[in-house]
């Protein structure tokens, strides 16, 4: 069999699965379930990657259990949903369930966020084993700081619901370790994946970015270097869990943003304009505004004028593609 055999053979068996014509099936995903964060669309490639996955762990993207989001060098991240991973699971004849153990001791990350157990354990049981998997996942190894826009935060769902985040952690990895999956990602995770390719020295656009240095000028105005915070332990009170918010809540979660001037780009280097354009580029590119604007906090952490400006742009890209300012991380 030709891959192009095998490429109609998936299509014929997901159309049928869900009352397509085959025809009409990879536009329909294309338009809705797996199109993507900036409006573009997936190429055929990318869609019967996706396809493939769906099909292998029997999910379904017309729910939200699987979509994708594309890398800088073209593939695309296969994204389970918290629902996506437990229907894998549960597709196994060998499933027994699963159990969480929290940490007695609660932490506070930092001012932002609400008291969370220190760790997870997630249990996963399998019939056809004598001793389950336990996947411990560790809050100060996956918090993430509300991010800071203009000078301002905007808290997200670390700082929100932090133990159900920490629970999702734990989750996934433990179905990933006990099933020995690969290739797969959960939300939060991918993001990360897109924030770090970000940061690699390759280029972002089609320019080499080797060729065009970046050079970092200080503020004109003097600033106070932002103080570490220390995680603070806090003995557990008794604090109720966090109200019982669904994931897509916490993905969907919007802030509104304030309008503000524009940063004067006249003291920018011309050097840093150009590099923060093929950053404004590369998010437009593949829809990861979350990741852009975190690597522009970090590379521009010493330029205030240069960091606003950045993050400026990135959320006027962000509206002319119809995207709602998310704060979630």
């Amino acid at each position: 069999m030709t891959h192009q055999d095998g490429a109609r053979d998936l299509v014929a068996r997901f159309a049928e699965r869900y009352g397509f014509r085959e025809d009409e099936l990879l536009n329909t995903l294309a338009q809705t379930a797996f199109r993507q964060q900036n409006g573009s669309l997936p190429t055929r490639e990318q869609l019967l990657s996706l396809l493939s996955v769906a099909d292998q762990y029997q999910l379904n993207p017309f729910i939200r259990q699987l979509w994708g989001l594309p890398d800088r060098k073209g593939a695309i991240l296969p994204v389970i949903s918290v629902d996506g991973w437990i229907k894998i699971m549960n597709s196994y004849p060998e499933s027994d369930g699963m159990e969480f153990i929290y940490s007695d001791q609660m932490v506070r990350m930092d001012e932002d966020t609400r008291n969370c157990h220190e760790w997870v354990d997630c249990v996963v049981y399998r019939k056809d084993r004598s001793h389950p998997v336990k996947v411990r996942e560790y809050l100060d190894e996956l918090y993430r700081p509300a991010p800071i826009k203009n000078g301002k935060k905007f808290p997200g769902p670390w700082q929100t619901c932090p133990k159900r985040m920490l629970r999702h952690k734990a989750q996934a990895q433990g179905i990933r370790v006990a099933y020995g999956l690969s290739g797969l990602f959960e939300p939060d995770e991918a993001e990360r994946i897109l924030e770090t390719q970000l940061g690699e020295p390759e280029p972002l656009s089609l320019e080499t970015v080797a060729d065009c240095p970046v050079v970092i000028v200080p503020d004109k105005t003097e600033t106070v270097p932002p103080q570490p915070v220390e995680t603070t332990v806090i003995p557990d009170s008794g604090e109720s869990q966090s109200p019982d918010i669904t994931e897509a809540s916490v993905e969907r979660e919007v802030i509104e943003m304030e309008a503000v001037d524009v940063p004067d780009a006249s003291d920018i280097d011309p050097q840093i304009l150009s590099f923060i354009e093929q950053v404004v580029g590369r998010a437009r590119d593949t829809g990861a505004y979350t990741a852009a604007q975190g690597f522009a906090q970090e590379r521009f952490k010493e330029d205030a004028n240069a960091l606003n400006y950045c993050l400026l742009k990135l959320d006027q890209a962000q509206a002319a593609s119809n995207i709602p300012v998310s704060s979630a991380a």
